[in-house]
């Protein structure tokens, strides 16, 4: 049973609150515009009742409601702001046809807009239209039996050649579909599947392995031209009559055609109630709780007019001469980069929205009641309580956020990580950024405000005098070892961890004698970045030994691969001997008349 406190803060911030505007798909729908046209209803739209009773029923949950029945030209961004997707399994334009259907589904997991939606099926085989849905949002199937090695490869050929393979179970399927891994399958199920390989004659230590490429093969099947796609992320359950599926930015209910029931006339074929139930069968972790109530403030609420100084002329006249500042002259023809200095402006603008947020009563108060909810349903009280100083602290966390068996190191590094650095989204260099060249990577130690992308004033001669450059001191990081003996001392705060080409990574500020080791760069065009494919790179010239042996700046590319976050950024500031005074604010004198 779940918990009511848990169980109430997902409706609320995955239903009720989100969901006030769908949309129907379904080629036997009449739209609006059929509706005012006069199109014959019986014999086009075989639907048109039930569109009818939905209508009206989501009317009377004061849900704006549309159709979309042009299934020759569906696509996602026609209707990806719906808030809720009513989609009917088998768009023509043949009976049976779902391939429109789930490039729909695709098309909505990879937009940037979250999206619900409820497949609404005739079809009475609803774990094969589950399966069939989860295998074409995940894709990458092919690969197996073809990557099979050694005595797997050699039985699998054997067993192909005399057409013993045997098919898995349904069950064996299902369980490995839900997130993709073979340990999830029942041990009654898996011990059922690899005792019947070994009657083939296949060795025990063999049978995870053929199993795996058995289950591949019928999911390939099953996601049909989908198949061969790149591998996305998609987890669900179909189990106690409830389906769902998660898969990036969508989460998927499938719901079985009924007749009418006169018990809910705002939910007539029960649709809400499916969705609903199925919301809870994902049960979606307190994080995933508390960002999408953040998003629904974010578009529920006016933030930035609420905000009685950014609502005052004089406020926007002030950020717009803070703007024209920054910028300085420009022709708005020549095409000059307006980045950077309007990237200054909206930090300053989210930082306020930030806030706001983290003291957000209401959000606190139903992340707090989804919070006790998970605790009281994992039986956690203080006599029960892990030990906060052992990984059984951090198995418990694995538990709550149901991602299965977690590694304590991995979840270590994942911290370590998020709390000390996170992607570079800014327009030029700032404290803080980290960047390489081939094997040296450096992380920028010069305050921001000598960074900031602008001609610095006459006043600050050689900074002047040799724009548009601009001098950029840079700690250069070290190898910090193996990683889990990185780990153990992270609070000693002389690490930073991020994912380097899709390695976790942990570098030191320090050398071996435990002192930074810095660089004067000259960065070129303000230090401004650029894309380069899917790489932010910059220019800069460095001090370096010639082949005359005399020295001489030489100009090089450099990658940014990460940006310190503000407390770390000003430790390395503090690493590199800049003092704390030499933090920029951005004050702003009253110009002369």
């Amino acid at each position: 049973m779940v918990d009511g406190g848990y169980a109430a803060a997902v409706k609320e911030t995955f239903e009720t609150k989100p969901l006030r505007t769908v949309l129907m798909i379904d080629d036997e729908f009449p739209s609006l515009s059929d509706v005012i046209r006069g199109v014959d209803n019986s014999k086009k739209f075989r639907q048109s009742d039930r569109a009818l009773v939905l209508y009206e029923g989501f009317r009377r949950r004061q849900m704006i409601c549309d159709v979309e029945n042009d299934v020759g030209d569906v696509h996602a961004d026609r209707f990806r702001k719906s808030d809720l997707i009513i989609l009917d399994y088998n768009l023509g334009p043949t009976e049976n046809d779902n391939e429109q259907s789930i490039r729909v589904l695709r098309e909505l997991a990879g937009s940037k807009h979250f999206n619900t939606v409820v497949v609404y099926t005739a079809d009475p085989e609803l774990d094969d239209v589950w399966l069939a849905i989860v295998a074409s949002l995940s894709g990458d199937w092919n690969g197996l039996p073809g990557a099979l090695e050694g005595e797997a490869q050699e039985h699998w050929e054997k067993l192909s050649d005399t057409d013993q393979l045997p098919d898995p179970s349904i069950e064996a399927i299902k369980s490995y579909a839900e997130r993709r891994d073979i340990r999830d399958i029942p041990s009654k199920v898996f011990a059922a599947a690899q005792k019947e390989l070994e009657d083939l004659g296949v060795p025990k230590a063999a049978t995870p392995k053929i199993l795996e490429a058995l289950i591949h093969r019928d999911l390939a099947s099953r996601a049909g031209r989908w198949a061969g796609e790149p591998r996305r992320r998609a987890v669900g359950k179909a189990a106690d009559g409830v389906r769902w599926i998660q898969s990036h930015n969508s989460f998927v209910a499938i719901v079985q055609k009924a007749d009418a029931s006169d018990e809910d006339a705002s939910d007539p074929y029960g649709i809400m109630a499916h969705l609903g139930t199925a919301l809870l069968a994902w049960r979606p972790n307190l994080i995933q709780v508390i960002m999408s109530e953040i998003q629904n403030i974010l578009e529920l609420e006016a933030l930035t007019t609420e905000d009685e100084h950014l609502a005052l002329g004089e406020t926007q006249a002030a950020l717009w001469y803070y703007l024209l500042q920054n910028v300085g002259a420009i022709d708005p023809d020549d095409g000059d980069d307006l980045r950077p200095p309007l990237a200054s402006l909206v930090d300053k603008l989210v930082d306020g929205i930030r806030h706001r947020l983290s003291s957000d009563q209401a959000l606190l108060e139903l992340a707090g009641n989804a919070m006790r909810g998970e605790l009281r349903d994992a039986g956690m009280k203080p006599d029960t309580w892990p030990d906060s100083k052992r990984v059984a602290l951090i198995k418990k966390a694995g538990e709550l956020t149901r991602a299965g068996k977690v590694d304590p190191k991995a979840v270590a590094f994942r911290l370590n990580s998020f709390l000390s650095t996170e992607r570079f989204r800014r327009a030029h260099l700032s404290t803080g950024t980290v960047f390489r060249h081939g094997d040296e990577i450096w992380a920028a130690t010069s305050p921001a405000c000598d960074l900031v992308a602008r001609q610095p004033g006459v006043d600050q001669a050689w900074s002047h005098a040799i724009h548009p450059m601009t001098a950029l001191v840079a700690i250069k990081l070290h190898s910090g070892g193996e990683l889990p003996s990185a780990l153990t001392e992270a609070t000693k705060g002389n690490h930073v961890f991020f994912e380097l080409d899709g390695t976790p990574t942990a570098l030191k500020l320090v050398n071996a004698v435990s002192q930074p080791s810095y660089e004067i760069f000259f960065a070129h065009n303000e230090g401004r970045v650029r894309l380069d494919g899917d790489r932010t790179v910059f220019t800069a010239s460095r001090l370096m030994p010639l082949e005359d042996g005399s020295r001489g700046l030489v100009e090089q590319e450099f990658e940014v691969v990460g940006q310190l976050r503000g407390v770390n950024a000003i430790r390395a500031l503090q690493s590199a001997g800049q003092h704390l005074s030499r933090v920029g604010l951005d004050f702003v004198s009253l110009p002369p008349n």
